[in-house]
């Protein structure tokens, strides 16, 4: 089994059926509430990943600096806050890759299909 760094978001020919109006009312409807779903269980876990990288980088930085010497503690912090960016980056990737694609391609998808239905949903 292949993992990928990168999420393609809905299916191609999902979002060309939505922008055609393809879809009825309700299926639209019970779509959206689908991909809400998903997006909230993502966004849940999306947090959790964050305070959990968050702690371990505070705790496992606060160790180090009663273990490490004077003379290399600005290299010792230099690798901590480095690793610090990384992180941030790596969380920020995720979220916009990862959680939010799905509801924004159903969004965009839906302002040119159904833009009755975009006002609505967009006021949620």
């Amino acid at each position: 089994m292949m993992y990928y760094i990168y999420h393609t978001g809905l299916p191609k020919e999902q979002l060309e059926k939505i922008k055609n109006r393809e879809y009825t009312h309700d299926e639209i409807e019970h779509l959206y509430q689908w991909i809400y779903r998903h997006y909230q269980a993502k966004q849940r876990a999306w947090m959790m990943a964050v305070m959990i990288v968050s702690v371990i980088i505070v705790v496992v930085g606060l160790l180090g600096l009663l273990k490490v010497s004077e003379k290399i503690m600005m290299i010792y912090l230099g690798a901590i806050l480095v690793t610090t960016i990384m992180c941030v980056l790596i969380c920020i990737y995720v979220k916009i890759n990862m959680v939010n694609k799905d509801i924004r391609q159903f969004q965009k998808a839906l302002s040119m299909g159904y833009p009755e239905f975009y006002e609505r949903i967009v006021q949620r």
